[in-house]
């Protein structure tokens, strides 16, 4: 293809900084290749000397392929990188031109080990220290990824934390006798110009006296500058709104401060600058450990080049002179650490020759810390010729104009920027070379009639819905090629969807042509189900997944760690249940159940429970097998162990005085089709595992326990070992991606799916480490409302005839309705006959509703895989037995917690508990001890009246005396010294209060409520004799924070129910029926460190449960009580078929649980 004007005119343009604004189908990827052709023509340029850059290695790869089909082999001269390739060749430069001695700089280090590292300064961190609580360590390190990336130093940013915290003390003082003019409630005809007066304009005025227009570091400004913005802003578009509001300025106030007690008002968030400090430490200690041990991580490609570039000067000329010319790829994508990269290149020569080719409207990974803004930066560093590309090669006009409403709704943009349309301005008017409306060249010829154009309802535009007079110019079809669908539900969408999708294809649509985009993979997943219902469609789906949780790699590691716990001399007896339901072994449902029942839990061996079971040869061939590969796993190395344990080589085994050779039926089992794709992905995935292992050690010799230390590692830091999981049918596919992954791809038809807000436009989540104000920028994410706009629209371009969009009225099963996508501008119409969905974006205005629910037939599920699974349908045989041990169930509070707790698997964890008695997981005792040392100490202190010095005595006393590793012990002590004196400073009058007993058990009473043998014991209450009254407590060791409530954390809400029940004995008891229940509270031991604190130590919490927040939970007590007890007692949760069994229930949330209680009490009332 030829090129037009102005891609000529980039091409041809030599003589500076140059600019390319390049839009979705405005053949970029062309310019870039055709501008290296036409420097090699056109000048004596050597190819060594022409530098391109590009955002990914598949860029970098497809550039040197156009140019080698386009000048040959000299494309192989040319250095065609990514930025952090080229970061590597200049240390690789420097390291030879430097004389002085220079770390080496090889490979970076993995994630997994940052992590380590990370973690291991983090537990030196005192524990005053906020980000100490910090869970997952990789959020620390994505913190100081971030201020790598933004370049701010350690240094810099103590600088910062200390300006803000000493100009909030000056704000508190200056704002807070202004803002006492707040009234408690804004009401009133003119309270909008009251408030004005007396609050937010002296509120403005104050802010802009002390605001500074100088930053205190780099670009980060005061944040009275930041507050003066703001409040500005909102000020403004009040003033002109034709009906202005208060609530939003007094929103903005509430935020950034709050009342303390003395009345005073002060800046809302302190802790934020505590805690920049506190990461600037740790970023310093992490950066030392780095240069002490001769490391780098991936960001030090980019900031070690940067170093050595910015302090000789010497070596930064010889690498400037090497290229006369510089192009670079998605400059949108680009981050500081890049652009500083670039620029120090480039400076060197007065009127550089580089060109930079972007489109800030496809700006979508500012998650990876790129700025839509650095188009903006490019054009004033260099004082770039600009030049902007608006002929589109991809799609309808219909398409390009619904994709530019969704752009024109961005806040932040190149065309919308001041400076930008000053520094291009003639005569005070905008010229047309910064309008980005973009042009479509092949609208006819895509039109063209096809035979899967009937598959459309080609609603018809009437003459005001074309927008752009000049669209009739280039043939505009009246027939429109955009729908809009809403559903009921997401099965009933995505049934639709698949329905279509193959409609398509039976009507001679290409696979290959039709793209379904979506914004997150969890959306697609149970899209799949629909569209496998048809042979006729053939799929595409590209994702990276976690090796370490496909089931068979998982199952495999389950078998090493089990066997290693052997070798140790541990007993792993609680991992039999899930190991005997591996399928490989062929072992039913009845052998495993019984096989592990038992009413001695952990006494047995797990050797010991293989070996005594008799009704299955194969139990004693697995007892020596795992007894044989144990005393191996010391000298046997690793290759040898994981070719015995998957079944590549027999095992030569002793048992009852015989020797029998047995092979693992693992491989065989799995790879019985030799030449099916399951079986190409499992060995991949096992010679990932393998390259894993030698990657990440210098042992020659490595040996199962070197394999356990690695997994280790990547389950701590919660690190993946990834694989590219590629589906594809065939090279005829529908393709199913996200909007990320469809970045510089087109489809003839392209579907949206879940185009609702939940979908496109979910809420932020709060940040996991959050930083003061003026440093907002650093954590900016895909989630920021243009970055969200901007996916959208990279989406809607992917599309060049049709765009078909979908989603669904009801987000879940308990029918919480989903939101409109705001940047469609839709809206729920109300109409006499009957609401509808309108957006003035599509023809007609009118979305198409689809209100009717799937059948059971028509549904599709994937069903979640889980060795629970093999706990339902417990046969003939088995039930009996099992209805006999539940004959005289007891139930206690912890029955029904564990029963409705579905995030550890709800019935079914509660069943191999509490029914079958399995062996139970003791790794993670430590919590378990600490909790029953801490209700200990307590009731020494309300029973034995000790002293506060005597309680922490006394618990590292009892600590000491526990049967723990050495390290366990120590950290029982550490977290005692810590959180122990705080608690029972918090809780002390509760303690010691008159008529306090502890621990009141109600074992020996025999129980009944309506029928239920019930029993517990409750950690505490405090008797008022005189009044009869009771208030109960119970204690729980850890924390919540300010936002926790009984109704939004699922702890709590189950909590209630624990409550409830305490409540239940005592008033069944023949003890203390006579006595009311005055309140009901937990106490958290553990302080909360997170929130704004006025001191180190932390807030300690505790919370009661009032009548009011009773009589709004979804279920009563009383009937939730009946109906898990009549689950327990029938054993209607094994029924596969039962809802209550919650075996599909992938990610369950709180909202799940809540609909799982009104489950089983309907399950219950229509037994």
């Amino acid at each position: 293809m030829s090129l037009n004007a102005k891609q000529q005119a980039a091409v041809e343009y030599l003589e500076g900084p140059l600019l390319v604004l390049a839009g979705p189908g405005t053949g970029k990827t062309q310019l870039l290749s055709k501008k290296v052709e036409y420097i090699l023509k056109n000048t004596d340029t050597d190819p060594s000397m022409i530098l391109c850059i590009t955002f990914t290695d598949a860029g970098a790869k497809n550039m040197k392929d156009r140019l080698r089909s386009m000048i040959g082999q000299t494309a192989d001269q040319i250095d065609i990188m990514t930025f952090h390739s080229f970061g590597q060749k200049i240390l690789s430069l420097y390291s030879h031109y430097s004389d002085k001695p220079q770390r080496v700089f090889s490979n970076p280090i993995e994630e997994v080990v940052q992590t380590k590292i990370i973690s291991e300064l983090q537990s030196n961190l005192p524990t005053s220290y906020i980000i100490k609580n910090v869970r997952d360590p990789k959020e620390l390190l994505k913190a100081i990824s971030k201020f790598k990336v933004a370049k701010l130093t350690p240094e810099e940013m103590k600088q910062i934390a200390a300006k803000n915290e000493s100009e909030i003390k000056v704000l508190e003082l200056a704002l807070s006798p202004i803002l006492q003019n707040l009234p408690t409630r804004a009401a009133g005809k003119d309270i909008f110009n009251i408030l004005t007066e007396t609050v937010y304009i002296p509120l403005l005025q104050k802010l802009g006296e002390l605001k500074s227009d100088s930053p205190i570091v780099q670009n980060v400004y005061s944040i009275t500058t930041i507050l003066y913005e703001k409040f500005y802003a909102l000020l403004e578009a009040e003033q002109n709104s034709e009906k202005p509001s208060v609530s939003p300025l007094n929103t903005f106030i509430k935020k950034y401060f709050s009342k303390d007690q003395a009345g005073n008002y002060k800046f809302s968030d302190t802790a934020s600058n505590k805690r920049l400090s506190e990461i600037a430490e740790l970023y310093e200690s992490y950066q030392n450990y780095l240069t002490e041990h001769d490391l780098y991580d991936f960001n030090d490609m980019i900031e070690a080049p940067i170093n050595f570039l910015e302090q000789d000067v010497d070596f930064r000329r010889k690498i400037a002179q090497n290229y006369l010319y510089i192009m670079v790829d998605e400059y949108q994508d680009t981050n500081p650490s890049q652009t500083r990269l670039l620029e120090l290149i480039a400076d060197e020569q007065e009127s550089p020759a580089v060109m930079a080719v972007g489109d800030d409207d496809q700006s979508i990974y500012e998650f990876q810390g790129a700025r839509a803004s650095s188009l903006i930066h490019f054009k004033n560093h260099f004082d770039a010729k600009v030049i902007v590309l608006t002929d589109n090669y991809r799609s309808t006009t219909e398409i390009l104009q619904f994709s530019r409403k969704i752009a024109d709704q961005l806040e932040e943009s190149f065309i919308k920027n001041e400076t930008m349309q000053r520094s291009l301005n003639v005569e005070n008017t905008v010229t047309t070379e910064l309008k980005k409306e973009l042009i479509a060249i092949r609208n006819n010829e895509i039109l063209k009639a096809s035979p899967e154009d009937s598959t459309f309802e080609q609603n018809i535009y009437s003459a005001e819905d074309i927008t752009d007079p000049k669209s009739l110019n280039n043939n505009f079809t009246q027939k429109s090629f955009i729908e809009r669908h809403q559903f009921i539900n997401q099965d009933a969408e995505y049934y639709w969807v698949a329905k279509r999708v193959h409609q398509l294809i039976q009507a001679g649509a290409k696979p290959s042509d039709i793209g379904i985009l979506f914004p997150k993979h969890a959306l697609a997943t149970p899209l799949i189900p629909y569209l496998r219902k048809y042979p006729e469609i053939n799929i595409s789906y590209e994702r990276t997944e976690n090796i370490l949780e496909n089931q068979q790699i998982y199952e495999l590691t389950t078998l090493c760690r089990f066997i290693a716990m052997l070798a140790d001399g541990e007993n792993p007896a609680f991992m039999l249940p899930e190991i005997l339901s591996f399928n490989f072994w062929d072992i039913s449902s009845d052998d495993m159940i019984m096989s592990i029942q038992s009413i001695e839990r952990n006494k047995r061996t797990a050797l010991e429970i293989l070996q005594s079971y008799h009704d299955n040869p194969l139990y004693a061939n697995l007892a020596a097998f795992f007894s044989e590969l144990a005393k191996k796993s010391f000298s046997l190395p690793l290759e040898f162990f994981l070719d015995i344990l998957t079944g590549v080589t027999p095992i030569e085994l002793k048992i009852n005085n015989q020797n029998i050779s047995f092979t693992s039926p693992f491989l065989s089992f799995y790879t019985k089709d030799l030449y099916s794709k399951a079986t190409f992905d499992l060995y991949n995935r096992l010679n990932l595992l393998r390259n894993a292992i030698l990657s990440r050690t210098e042992k020659s010799k490595l040996r199962l326990h070197d394999l356990i230390q690695l997994l280790n590692d990547f389950t701590e830091t919660n690190t993946p070992i990834t694989e590219q999981t590629f589906y594809k049918d065939s090279d005829d596919s529908v393709s199913l991606m996200t909007a990320h992954k469809s970045k510089g791809l087109e489809f003839k038809h392209v579907f949206l799916i879940s185009a609702n807000q939940s979908g496109w436009d979910s809420a932020n989540r709060p940040p996991s480490i959050p930083l003061p104000l003026n440093l907002d920028f650093i954590g900016e994410s895909r989630n920021t409302p243009d970055g969200k706009k901007r996916l959208l629209f990279v989406a809607i371009t992917r599309a060049a005839k049709t765009l078909t969009i979908t989603s669904s009225k009801y987000a879940d099963e308990a029918g919480k309705e989903s939101k409109p996508l705001s940047f469609l501008d839709e809206k729920v119409i109300q109409n006499e006959a009957g609401d509808y969905l309108s957006s003035p974006f599509i023809p007609n205005g009118r979305v198409s509703e689809h209100n009717d629910q799937l059948t059971d037939a028509e549904k599709a599920s994937a069903i979640r895989r889980t060795w629970l699974i093999k706990l339902l349908n417990p046969s003939e045989k088995l039930k009996p037995i099992l209805l006999e041990k539940v004959r005289d169930f007891r139930l206690s509070a912890s029955h029904i917690s564990s029963f409705i707790r579905l995030t550890y698997s709800g019935p079914l964890a509660f069943y191999q508990q509490s029914i079958l008695h399995a062996p139970q997981d003791t790794s993670d005792s430590i919590s378990l001890v600490y909790g029953n040392l801490i209700h200990h100490v307590f009731e020494e202190i309300t029973n034995n009246n000790i002293t506060k010095e005597e309680a922490i005595d006394f618990f590292l006393n009892e600590a000491r005396d526990q049967d723990l590793l050495e390290e366990d012990i120590e950290t029982l002590i550490e977290r005692g010294k810590d959180e122990l004196p705080l608690a029972i400073d918090a809780f002390e009058h509760i303690l010691r209060a008159p008529g306090a007993k502890a621990e009141v058990d109600f074992s020996k009473e025999k129980l009944n409520f309506e029928g239920i043998p019930v029993t517990g014991k409750i950690d505490h209450i405090n008797i008022d004799e005189e009044h009869k009254i009771i208030d109960l407590y119970d204690f729980k060791t850890s924390t919540i924070s300010d936002k926790d409530t009984w109704q939004n954390k699922e702890s709590l809400f189950i909590y209630q129910f624990q409550l409830l029940f305490y409540r239940m004995l005592l008033k069944l008891s023949k003890t203390y029926h006579d006595y009311t229940v005055r309140s009901m509270n937990l106490l958290f031991t553990a302080p909360n460190r997170r929130e704004t604190i006025d001191s180190e130590t932390g807030k300690m919490h505790s919370i009661e449960l009032t009548e009011d927040i009773v009589a709004n939970i979804p279920v009563t007590f009383e009937e939730l009580i009946h109906a898990v007890y009549y689950q327990i007692t029938s054993l209607d949760f094994l029924d596969s078929d039962s809802p209550t069994n919650a075996i599909n229930l992938e990610e369950p949330k709180l909202s799940d649980i809540k609909e799982f209680c009104k489950t089983l009490v309907d399950r219950y009332q229509n037994k």
